[in-house]
């Protein structure tokens, strides 16, 4: 009975010792942040305010406790089920949006192309306008007004006609 006791306690000391290994081993395997870098969305004309556009795959190694994320688009968000959301109705994304996540050991951003989405364009307004060519010319109004005589007591009809302006 001594002898089959030992070989018990040295199997279960043994299984505890490959279990620890095993769980130390996984927890230097993992690499906080995105686990997938690259992401696309297709466009179809607009994006509708709360509906998840996709969902990012992300481990912080802890949990994801707290984790803060932004997004390069002001009208972008990740909720808590890590859903690329719109905050509004979005008919101009752009064509890429990145996600930044940041804490006190990591640092790691992910990057969403959208597909079909219009690029965005960078003419200025007066390009847009067809003005960009003419030079503006600056010139102070002058006023042409010719001598007015107006005499002392005339009689009806009024209002009359005493001269014009010119600009």
């Amino acid at each position: 009975m001594e002898l089959g006791a030992r070989v018990l306690v040295a199997f279960l000391a043994s299984q505890i010792v490959c279990s620890a290994a095993q769980e130390e081993a996984e927890e230097a395997a993992c690499s906080p942040g995105f686990q997938v870098k690259k992401y696309h969305v297709d466009y179809d004309g607009q994006f509708l305010k709360d509906q998840p556009l996709l969902q990012v795959v992300f481990d912080d190694c802890e949990g994801n406790k707290d984790a803060a994320f932004e997004v390069s688009h002001p009208d972008f968000l990740i909720d808590e089920d890590l859903n690329l959301v719109p905050r509004r109705d979005v008919v101009d994304s752009g064509t890429v949006i990145f996600i930044h996540w940041l804490s006190d050991h990591a640092d790691d951003m992910a990057q969403v192309d959208i597909i079909g989405a219009p690029s965005q364009s960078t003419h200025t307004l007066r390009e847009i306008l067809g003005v960009g060519k003419m030079t503006p010319h600056r010139s102070k109004r002058s006023l042409l007004v010719p001598p007015m005589f107006v005499p002392e007591n005339q009689r009806a009809p009024f209002p009359r006609s005493i001269g014009k302006v010119r600009l």
